[in-house]
C-alpha cells in the first residue's frame, strides 16, 4: 500500500516577463520528496513546464552578493554567478564568499572566482572598479 500523498501546487513561472502562474500536481512520498511531477498547467510556452520540473526536484537560482574590494575607488563589488546554482549550495557559497577579498581594478564580467563550489560556475563581477 503506498504512503505517497498527491498535492496541487501553485506558484509563478519566473523564465520570462509573462510569469504564467502554473498549476502544479505532484506526488510525494511519506518523507515528503517529490516522486513525480504529474500535470503542469497554465503556461504560455513549453519553459513554464520545464521550470516546474526543476523548481519541484532541484530549483536553481543566480547568486548575486558583494564581496570586499582592495585598493579601489568603491569598498564592495556586486557580483552574481555567471549561471544559476543549485538553491541548497546557496549559504555554502556565501560562506565561501564571504571571506573574498578582490584587488582593484577590476572590470565587469571578471572572474573573481572560478567554478565556484565544484559547479562549473563562475562568479564574476557586475561592476567597474578602478585602483584609487
Amino acid at each position: 500500500m503506498s504512503t505517497n500523498v498527491t498535492e496541487t501546487l501553485q506558484f509563478n513561472c519566473t523564465t520570462c516577463p509573462s510569469e504564467c502562474l502554473l498549476t502544479v500536481e505532484v506526488e510525494r512520498d511519506a518523507n515528503g520528496s517529490v516522486v513525480e511531477v504529474r500535470s503542469v498547467t497554465g503556461n504560455s510556452c513549453p519553459r513554464g513546464e520545464k521550470f516546474a520540473h526543476q523548481e519541484l526536484t532541484c530549483p536553481m537560482r543566480v547568486l548575486t552578493t558583494t564581496v570586499a574590494v582592495s585598493g579601489g575607488d568603491e569598498a564592495l563589488l556586486p557580483v552574481r554567478t555567471a549561471e544559476a546554482i543549485p538553491l541548497e549550495l546557496h549559504a555554502q557559497a556565501m560562506n565561501l564568499i564571504r571571506d573574498l577579498v578582490v584587488n582593484a581594478p577590476i572590470r565587469m564580467g571578471d572572474v573573481v572566482l572560478e567554478d565556484l563550489l565544484n559547479t562549473g560556475i563562475n562568479l564574476i563581477a557586475s561592476m567597474n572598479i578602478d585602483r584609487v
